[in-house]
């Protein structure tokens, strides 16, 4: 895993947390964003 999917996966971690610290959940799991794509 390079530094740039290092990074990508700790962003949607930190996203996840701060839902539940919010009370919500994700149902969807993000695959390996090879493309450079955001989240959306």
């Amino acid at each position: 895993m390079d530094i740039n999917q290092q990074k990508e996966q700790f962003s949607i971690t930190y996203i996840r947390a701060i839902a539940a610290v919010a009370g919500y959940s994700f149902l969807y799991r993000p695959e390996m964003d090879n493309d450079s794509v955001d989240l959306a």
